[in-house]
C-alpha cells in the first residue's frame, strides 16, 4: 500500500500512528522505523516536514525531541532508536524483530547499537560527514551551516574525522565478516540489526536515484562517502545483503 505523506498541521489532527521525518532526506534513524513498522503491519502516515522550516515546526508540535519521532494518539512521542524498536515489538510481536532467547536477544540488541547506537556506524559516519562539511569548503556536502549544526548533536569534536573513518572502517570489516559466515547479521533469520545495516549504508553511498528518487540533490551528494577507502569497505558482500533487506522487507522505490 502505498505511503500516506500528510504535514504537520493535517497529522495533529489526527490520531493513530505518526512517523515524523524530513522531505527528501532518507535519515537512516528515520528508514529504519518505516521499515519495522511495515516489518509489523502497522498501519502509519509520514509526516513531512521541510528541510528549510521543518525544524521548527516539528519542535512546536513534538517538543525538541529530533527526528524521528514517532508519535501515537496522545502518548508521548518516542524517538530513540532501541525505544521505539521496543515499544514496536510490545506492541505487535509478530513478526518479530527480537528472538526471544536471552542471549540472541542481546546479540541483535548490541549488534544494533553498533549501527544505530552512540558512537556506532551512523554516529562515525556523521563525524566524516560533519567534518568534510566544516573543514573541506570545495567540497562540503552539507553546507557548513548545516554541519555546524550536526556537530554538537553528535558530539563532533576536532579530530572526529579521522576517528570517525577508522571507527567505520572496523565496523563495516566486522559486518562483512559476520555476513561471510551466516546469511544474515544474527543468524538464520532476519533481525531489527539487519534493517539497521541495510539502511545506514546510505551513509556510505545512498541506493540508486532509481530506488530512492526524491532524494534531495544535497543531501545525495553529502551522503555519497568521497573516501575511497570506507567506500571499498562497502564490500559485494555488504551490498548484497542491503539490496536483499530493502526487496524482502522495506520499500522499494523509497518514498521520502
Amino acid at each position: 500500500m502505498p505511503t500516506e505523506i500528510v504535514s504537520i498541521a493535517e497529522a495533529q489532527r489526527r490520531s493513530g500512528l505518526r512517523l515524523l521525518s524530513i522531505a527528501g532526506i532518507p535519515s537512516p534513524w528515520t528508514e529504519a522505523v518505516k521499515g519495522f513498522l511495515r516489518w509489523k503491519g502497522l498501519a502509519f502516515v509520514l509526516v513531512q516536514a521541510s528541510a528549510e522550516d521543518g525544524l521548527a515546526a516539528a519542535a512546536a508540535w513534538v517538543g525538541d525531541v529530533g527526528i524521528p519521532a514517532l508519535v501515537r494518539d496522545d502518548h508521548p512521542p518516542l524517538t530513540g532508536w532501541a525505544e521505539i524498536l521496543l515499544a514496536l515489538e510490545r506492541q505487535v510481536p509478530t513478526p518479530p524483530l527480537l528472538p526471544q532467547a536471552a542471549e540472541a536477544r542481546a546479540d541483535v540488541l548490541g549488534v544494533s547499537h553498533e549501527i544505530c547506537g552512540q558512537e556506532g556506524l551512523g554516529w562515525a559516519l556523521r563525524w566524516v560527514m560533519i567534518d568534510r562539511s566544516l573543514n573541506q569548503p570545495d567540497d562540503p556536502g552539507f553546507p557548513a551551516p548545516v554541519g555546524a549544526y550536526l556537530a554538537p548533536r553528535y558530539g563532533y569534536f576536532p579530530g572526529a574525522g579521522p576517528e570517525g573513518k577508522a571507527r567505520s572502517l572496523a565496523l563495516l570489516k566486522a559486518f562483512a565478516a559476520r555476513l561471510e559466515a551466516r546469511p544474515y547479521l544474527c543468524g538464520t533469520r532476519a533481525t531489527a540489526a539487519d534493517v539497521y545495516l541495510a539502511v545506514f549504508l546510505n551513509l556510505v553511498d545512498p541506493l540508486a536515484p532509481a530506488l530512492m528518487p526524491t532524494m534531495d540533490a544535497t543531501a545525495r551528494r553529502a551522503y555519497r562517502c568521497r573516501d575511497a577507502d570506507l567506500q571499498a569497505a562497502f564490500t559485494p558482500r555488504l551490498r548484497a545483503h542491503q539490496e536483499k533487506i530493502y526487496r524482502d522487507h522495506l520499500e522499494v522505490p523509497v518514498v521520502l
